[in-house]
C-alpha cells in the first residue's frame, strides 16, 4: 500500500509539472508572437509569470523555465491582446462546433488557450528614502 501511494505521488507531481510546463511555453510563445523580446533576467523583485507594467514598458519574468524576462512596449501589448482575443475567440468556436449533437469532438478545444499571468498589473511603488532618510515613493 504504501509503495503504491509513492508511485501515485509521483505520477501526479510529474503530471502537475508536465501542466505548469507546457503553460509557460504557452505563455512564452504568444509574448514572441507578439513581438515581445526574449533578455537575460537580471531585474529582482519581478514577480513570477505575471506582466508587469511601468512607465509603458511591459515585461513578464519567468526565473523557472528560461531564467529570461520577454520586454515589450505599448505597440507588443496591444499585440498580445489582440492575440489572446483570436485565440479564446477561436476556442469558443471549436467548443460551439463540438457541442453539436453528432458532431466529432476537436482535441483541441482544451489545449492551452488562455495562459495566465498576461493581464498587466502595475509595477509596485518602490519605495526609497529622500535626503533626510523619510521614505519616498516612486
Amino acid at each position: 500500500m504504501k509503495t503504491y501511494l509513492v508511485v501515485l505521488a509521483a505520477v501526479v507531481l510529474a503530471g502537475c509539472a508536465a501542466i505548469q510546463n507546457q503553460s509557460a511555453v504557452d505563455s512564452e510563445e504568444i509574448l514572441v508572437q507578439a513581438g515581445f523580446q526574449r533578455e537575460p533576467l537580471h531585474e529582482p523583485g519581478l514577480p513570477d509569470r505575471q506582466l508587469v507594467e511601468n512607465a509603458g514598458t511591459y515585461k513578464f519574468a519567468d526565473p523557472n523555465f528560461c531564467a529570461c524576462v520577454y520586454v515589450g512596449g505599448a505597440k507588443e501589448y496591444a499585440e498580445l491582446q489582440k492575440l489572446r482575443a483570436e485565440r479564446i475567440a477561436e476556442r469558443d468556436w471549436i467548443i460551439g462546433r463540438s457541442s453539436v449533437q453528432g458532431a466529432p469532438v476537436d482535441r483541441t478545444a482544451w489545449s492551452a488557450w488562455k495562459p495566465e499571468g498576461l493581464d498587466a498589473i502595475k509595477a509596485p511603488a518602490t519605495v526609497t528614502t529622500d535626503t533626510a532618510g523619510r521614505p519616498a515613493i516612486h
